[in-house]
């Protein structure tokens, strides 16, 4: 149960969270406090979980190496029972005479070793002793490696990295909520209490190894987005964009369902370790396993929003508030993302060639629509959906070439890092730029100009987080980009190789005109340019939200000059294969 300490911790708090906020009748700021303590401690419990797996679990490099030595440790037995056999003979063949004289060797040795049972029982009771303590030993030492419990979690370090990700998320979008509610007076503690929820969703899908689960974990994920997005109803656009994404959500989960059942029908395994089994004894696959695995590409490609099922994002990020489209494009699509790239990892689904012609076509797509689309924008929510479209083909990328294993899983987690501090860099400075009350957030090119001379520091970790996405040398974006063009050229995908170029090019074309719009002086009156055009910095005005994004845009600076630790850190996270 250990190993299951954060999906306790965030269960436990939020019953916790329920019974005060319903029987004392918790403030916001209260809400706020005890959201983010109970996923601080679910965020230590992972952390703790992670490092003791990290270094008792050993590193796993290929999964073809692993079902070698296992093919090899099946045949070692069956090589064994020859030398049985012969014993066997040998005994049938042996005479009755040397029997008979090995019965009264016995009999003369009885009383011998009769007076040494007691020596023995005596020295039986003192190593039974030790035997105990070490079987707790080894017991002990088997919950911190990486395991299943039972057959719908799966407990490793890819897991629990992934899981560190998100909560590190949900505590960074609860101090942005609080001030962006904090000029209202009513309580809002209904949107923690879904935020909780959405944390347990994202929780639950990365640990999983069953497809129920699976399942289970997207729609705990998804139906509390559909709160958060119509939360603030009386902003413009929000119950549009909230009934937008329930209807096509609800949609997408049948497609998806309907995948899970022909999966079965074909297999007769839900554990992504069955599937692989299934999948890689099978002489060809049949066409009721082709169309199941399309309808789930249907499904999972409507919850990354790549093409041709992106064309809600948009839409849901102009009508969603800013802190609730930090979750869309971080938590809502990272965790979906890690779990797929579970079951890639484990289950041969690219190896057949229809499947994986479909996965080029939707990357090379989503790259080109998402980077074109966005050079069109004036709205940076709008400009973020497409970038957002644009970001999850380049990594649809690291699936196909997937069976380059370790290189695959070291772009994954080095790309999705970057690209979740790009964007608490980027969204969290509009949220703060923004409040509740208003009916839209400051998420225009013209509210943005000239940010730097009112807000410098906002300003300043925006602007890191745009030259990030852009994949500019000295940030973590450009490491990530560079990894995947890396991989793309060991795994020979030249399309995408010329698509992740091109797209950059066009990327750094419309994130160098909203870094130049932050750091234009605003247009005054003479009599107002001595009032208006000056830095105002407070050192005062500087508090937690603050220093979250000044610390992620630190990061991002940190890993784009001095990567190695990133590598470290991503290298630890070793999954579990079998």
């Amino acid at each position: 149960m250990i190993a299951l300490s954060p999906i306790i911790v965030l269960s436990l708090a939020i019953i916790v969270f329920l019974f005060l906020l319903f029987v004392f009748k918790l403030s916001t700021k209260g809400c706020a406090i005890l959201t983010v303590c109970g996923l601080t401690c679910a965020l230590i419990c992972s952390m703790m979980v992670g490092y003791k797996i990290s270094f008792s679990t050993q590193a796993i490099t290929d999964i073809s190496s692993d079902n070698m030595q296992i093919s090899a440790s099946i045949s070692e037995p069956a090589k064994e029972q020859n030398p049985s056999s012969e014993e066997t003979i040998a005994i049938d063949t042996v005479s009755t005479e040397t029997t008979e004289s090995s019965n009264e060797d016995e009999t003369i040795n009885i009383d011998s070793n009769t007076e040494n049972n007691s020596i023995d029982n005596k020295n039986i009771d003192t190593n039974s002793n030790l035997g105990d303590n070490s079987n707790i030993d080894d017991e002990s030492k088997d919950e911190w490696k990486a395991h299943h419990i039972t057959t719908l979690f799966t407990c490793d370090g890819y897991g629990l990295l992934y899981t560190s990700l998100i909560l590190m998320i949900s505590i960074s979008v609860a101090c942005f909520a609080y001030r962006w509610f904090k000029q209202e007076q009513h309580h809002h503690g209904l949107f923690y209490l879904i935020l909780l929820f959405m944390a347990l969703g994202g929780v639950t899908l990365i640990y999983a190894s069953h497809l129920i689960v699976f399942f289970i974990g997207i729609e705990l994920l998804s139906i509390p987005f559909v709160g958060l997005i119509g939360y603030q109803y009386t902003q413009t656009h929000s119950l549009e964009a909230a009934v937008k994404y329930m209807i096509l959500s609800a949609i997408a989960s049948v497609f998806l369902l309907m995948g899970i059942a022909f999966y079965y029908a074909t297999t007769g395994e839900l554990t992504f370790s069955g599937l692989s089994y299934q999948l890689s004894t099978m002489s060809y696959p049949s066409t009721l396993l082709l169309i199941g695995v399309c309808l789930m590409l249907v499904g999972i490609g409507f919850k990354l929003s790549l093409v041709p099922f992106q064309l809600w994002l948009p839409d849901v990020y102009q009508g969603a508030p800013t802190i609730v489209a930090l979750l869309l494009s971080t938590v809502g699509k990272v965790a979906i993302f890690c779990a797929i790239a579970r079951l890639f990892l484990l289950a041969p689904i690219v190896n057949n060639e229809t499947i994986r012609i479909i996965l080029v076509i939707m990357a090379f797509c989503s790259i080109l629509w998402g980077n074109l689309l966005a050079l069109m924008q004036s709205s940076l929510k709008r400009l973020l959906a497409y970038s957002s479209i644009a970001h999850f083909g380049y990594l649809l990328t690291a699936l196909i070439a997937v069976q380059y294993q370790v290189l695959a899983l070291e772009t994954i987690g080095v790309y999705l890092i970057g690209y979740i501090l790009a964007n608490i860099c980027i969204l969290g400075a509009i949220s703060l730029d923004s409040h509740s009350n208003e009916l839209q957030d400051h998420e225009n090119e013209i509210d943005l100009s000239g940010l730097f001379w009112r807000r410098p520091i906002l300003a300043l970790a925006m602007g890191v987080g745009l030259l990030s996405l852009a994949g500019t040398p000295l940030t973590a974006g450009f490491v990530g980009r560079f990894l995947l063009v890396l991989l793309g050229v060991t795994a020979e995908l030249w399309w995408l190789v010329a698509a992740v170029v091109i797209g950059s090019a066009l990327g750094l074309y419309f994130y160098a005109r909203l870094i130049i719009n932050l750091y234009i002086r605003p247009v005054c009156r003479d009599d107002q340019i001595s009032s208006k055009s000056s830095i105002k910095l407070k050192w005062t005005d500087i508090r937690i939200s603050e220093l979250i994004i000044v610390l992620c845009a630190l990061l991002t600076m940190l890993c784009g000059i001095y990567p190695k630790w990133l590598f470290n850190l991503v290298s630890m996270a070793q999954y579990l294969t079998t």
